[in-house]
């Protein structure tokens, strides 16, 4: 079975049915709603993204739309033994990974965010990292680092900066309309921010 971008979509878990997409009605109903935080009982990896989805703010789920390309570059880069579903949260804190958005409110596209708020959620991102002290912070998406950070020629890996005590690791925007990074490219420099986090064998 594959999904809309081309992928296979992740099998269900054994005993367990997928939740329902939600209806197009319940997608716009989803507009501005926020997400909670996504946090592991001890963060190795704090993922950020730049906003949710319109699903994500439907479902609650983090990375709602399970055609994501982030749910198999996880698995491929070696972050989970296989490709999860949004709703697994609890595969992902189990290896302690998190995850947050610099901007919390839903919408249907990123460029619906202007500079002025992705640079908003710097404050609040800063104090969520005090507070749960993760060993890496890893930014989704070129742009929304380059803008909320002011660090314009900032390029993929490892950055010279850190957030508080955590490393920062700027990583491509996994979204399907990137078209520069293709699924073995995201695998491949995604993998380089879990051997660093995890060791060379994840």
């Amino acid at each position: 079975m594959f999904d809309a971008v081309g992928e296979q979509a992740p099998p269900k878990r054994p005993g367990t049915a997928l939740p329902p997409r939600p209806s197009r009605a319940q997608l716009q109903a989803a507009y501005g709603t926020t997400v909670p935080d996504l946090l592991a009982p001890r963060t190795v990896v704090l993922l950020c993204g730049i906003n949710p989805s319109l699903e994500s703010g439907a479902t609650g789920f983090h990375f709602g739309t399970p055609s994501n390309r982030l749910w198999p570059v996880l698995h491929l880069a070696g972050f989970t033994p296989r490709r999860l579903h949004p709703s697994e949260t609890g595969e992902l804190t189990s290896r302690g990974i998190s995850i947050t958005n610099l901007v919390q409110r839903s919408t249907a596209r990123a460029d619906e965010i202007d500079d002025d708020e992705v640079r908003a959620g710097v404050p609040r991102l800063t104090e969520l990292v005090e507070r749960i002290s993760p060993r890496w912070v890893a930014f989704l998406g070129l742009a929304a680092y380059r803008v909320s950070f002011r660090r314009r020629a900032a390029k993929v890996g490892r950055q010279p900066e850190t957030l508080g005590s955590a490393g920062i690791w700027l990583l491509p925007n996994p979204s399907g309309l990137n078209a520069h990074y293709q699924l073995p490219d995201l695998a491949r420099v995604y993998g380089d921010l879990n051997a660093a986090a995890y060791g060379p064998t994840g």
